[in-house]
């Protein structure tokens, strides 16, 4: 390969991985599919280093590991309820494999990782000055014109304020390493100290907890290892008086922690565990321990929290907390989703890396520092030191968050993961034993080959997907700035050509389709519509079965359409898989009057007063007083409800006008009203739309105009 061809398709890796930093920064795909197109670029463009020698060798543990993780994960994915969930979990694992590789392959000398690390500097700089925009000009800015962050704090790139505070922390140790690790002096070393002192003020005057947390164990890490490399090179003295130090030093710690202790509790207790004062994390962890229960060796599929954290949502969480969407916790994330197999192949990774990448610091302890200097000065040490630091702070993290599924934290993490792998890359020099015919050896060369492999995927599912999410996009901001336009219909014929498989695009075609008739229409053409949405609600049902929100007007649908039968079923069958959701509920009574069975629809409204999600309690209230006005008018009409309700309530016209102007405006419709009742209370927990978060369009918490 040429020096020059190199370069370009580093750049391009640099490219990708910055990008992906910069807009990978929620759970939704709308975005990320440009990032993850150019990191295959870099992946694809790489075959001509195929053959290339290099100086490092691929430690067997750790590569075997990842091997084997990904071939797990990917057979998994595979096999999961939801295509469409699948999908994104398996294109985070493929891009953060390329990193992975792009990261050994490409970036294989110090000079190299350095630029990797200022590009990753560049990152932390860019959220910094987009926190400071925030906190001067408005909370809402973000990078995308049209688009904005639901959430009121400062966040940077990122739309929760503790997913930014967290990215800050786990790369702190890294600044900090090469400012007492690196091979520079002066100016150079100064900006390192300046830009870990400034992460770490960011972190601590933020309200995150969790960050807080975060870059606690990554310093504590770090300054280990420093011990880790200083140790031998102190005198016994000075051994005695450090130990003797350190002493005092935990004392008095433990002193102030006890003095403390009962802020820290508060802190946690309304900061962490009752996050917001609304969303429990030790009720959404139960939910995902039953979740686990249910294939316990293997998991039950990627990314099905989504389905079974409705399912197993405790009656204790808040009514106005929104879907959790994820465990909150990756080792119960992955132990559900992957169960006890994908975790214990997790955690064989970090272990086996962070072995590896030991066994080169304690090797470097030995090495003689620079005459009249105490600590050794190496680009690598310092990176290996501030990457296990940071590995550590991650699974902090990952203890209270799911920011493992987010692409930007994901990427970094397989950026220190390599490092750790790989940790001097000049390792192999002086090996002149050939173990091997093929360059790097037989795991260099099957490390290219796959991430090649890999590059050709996610180039094709880019380009393809990134199409398909744009047209989803334009039809879904069409379709809320006015229903009746006929602009969607465009978008979204062309997203489900793109994109067969995105249950979303034929329940918004379903919504579209309903939205579009008019009272000028014919009731053959009414009919027409109707049967057309039944026909994208079914085939979003069979990509997406347990999509609750979907059911709502589908049922309306069913109904407006005569399938009483098939409408009861859609509904009994969402219920399965969400008991606690009030917008069912408000559903199933609305479906009871339809066919004047008064007496189940006033228990269904008295339920959804009383709904563990998605109250509505005002709705439910309406329907209870229209209950009651349809029983003073058959009292008055001399009409015994109690002894034949359905035939004797539906001839009554007075009470037929009432029930179909219900049902005209706000079931048929998508949930309207709900939509504009649940947003009050789900403000903080369910962006609206334009925002960035958006992690999945069922995620949106009921918005307004129909769920998608």
């Amino acid at each position: 390969m040429k020096a020059s061809w190199r370069v370009v398709i580093i750049a391009i890796f640099l490219a990708g991985f910055f990008l992906t930093g910069l807009i990978g920064t929620s759970t939704a795909m709308t975005f990320i599919w440009p990032a993850y197109l150019i990191l295959g670029l870099a992946s694809l463009l790489s075959i001509g280093g195929l053959f290339k020698e290099v100086s490092f060798k691929m430690p067997v543990a750790t590569t075997v590991s990842i091997f084997a993780l990904i071939a797990y994960l990917m057979i998994r994915a595979a096999e999961s309820p939801v295509a469409y969930f699948a999908r994104e979990d398996a294109a985070l694992v493929v891009s953060g494999f390329m990193v992975y590789a792009g990261f050994l392959m490409l970036c294989s000398n110090g000079q190299l990782r350095r630029g990797l690390v200022l590009t990753l500097a560049g990152l932390v700089v860019v959220n910094l000055l987009m926190a400071l925009a925030q906190k001067v000009i408005s909370p809402s800015i973000w990078i995308i014109p049209g688009y904005e962050r639901s959430h009121t704090g400062v966040g940077g790139l990122f739309n929760q304020p503790d997913h930014f505070a967290s990215f800050i922390a786990a790369t702190t140790p890294l600044w900090f390493g090469f400012a007492a690790f690196g091979r520079h002096e002066g100016n150079k070393r100064l900006a390192w100290i300046a830009l870990g002192i400034l992460c770490v003020g960011v972190v601590l005057f933020s309200d995150s907890v969790i960050g807080k947390l975060a870059l606690g164990a990554g310093m504590i890490a770090f300054f280990a290892l420093f011990l880790a490399v200083l140790w031998k090179r102190l005198k016994p003295e000075v051994r005695r008086k450090g130990l003797i130090g350190l002493g005092l030093v935990s004392v008095f710690g433990a002193g102030a922690l006890f003095l403390a202790s009962g802020q820290i509790s508060k802190g946690l207790g309304t900061g962490l565990f009752t996050r917001g004062g609304e969303s429990s994390l030790p009720l959404v962890w139960d939910a995902s321990i039953k979740q686990a229960a249910e294939s316990p060796w293997l998991g039950t599929g990627s990314r099905s929290s989504y389905i079974y954290g409705r399912a197993f949502r405790s009656e204790a969480l808040d009514s106005k907390t929104g879907e959790p969407e994820f465990a909150h916790n990756e080792f119960l994330q992955v132990l559900a989703d992957y169960g006890i197999i994908g975790l214990a192949l997790m955690l064989a990774v970090v272990i086996v890396h962070f072995r590896n990448g030991m066994t080169f610091v304690k090797a470097y302890s030995e090495v003689k520092p620079p005459p009249g200097g105490l600590l050794p000065r190496s680009h690598h040490l310092a990176l290996a030191l501030g990457a296990m630091a940071s590995v550590v702070s991650l699974s902090c993290l990952a203890l209270f968050d799911f920011a493992l599924h987010l692409p930007a934290f994901a990427m970094v993490g397989a950026v220190l993961l390599a490092v750790m792998a790989a940790p001097d890359p000049m390792s192999a020099v002086l090996d002149t034993k050939k173990t091997s015919t093929l360059p790097g050896g037989s795991l260099v060369f099957a490390t290219r080959a796959i991430a090649f492999g890999c590059g050709v995927a996610m180039v094709g599912m880019g380009a393809l997907f990134t199409r398909a999410e744009y047209h989803y996009e334009m039809a879904r901001v069409a379709f809320e700035v006015d229903s009746q336009d006929f602009k969607p219909f465009r978008h979204l014929q062309t997203a489900r050509e793109l994109d067969p498989v995105n249950p979303f695009a034929y329940s918004l075609s379903a919504h579209a389709q309903v939205a579009g008739i008019t009272s000028q229409m014919s009731p053959p053409e009414r009919r027409q519509a109707l049967e057309k949405a039944d026909f994208y609600f079914s085939e979003a049902r069979r990509l997406y079965p347990q999509d609750v929100f979907a059911a709502v007007g589908h049922a309306a649908v069913l109904d407006e359409l005569g399938k009483r039968a098939l409408a009861r079923e859609r509904l009994e069958d969402a219920r399965e898989w969400a008991p606690l959701y009030g917008n069912l509920m408000l559903a199933e009574a609305e479906h009871y009057l339809r066919y004047g069975e008064v007496q189940e629809a006033e228990l269904a409204f008295e339920d959804a007063m009383n709904a563990g999600a998605f109250r509505d309690y005002n709705a439910a209230l309406e329907g209870l007083k229209t209950i009651s006005e349809w029983k003073l008018i058959a009292e008055q009409d001399g009409i015994d409800w109690n002894n034949d309700p359905q035939s004797q309530l539906a001839s009554n016209e007075s009470r037929r006008d009432m029930r179909d102007a219900r049902i005209e405006r706000r079931t048929l419709a998508g949930e309207v009203e709900e939509a504009q009742a649940a947003e009050a209370q789900v403000e903080e927990t369910a962006p609206p739309s334009g925002v960035i978060d958006r992690p999945m369009p069922v995620e949106e918490d009921i918005p307004a105009p129909p769920t998608w």
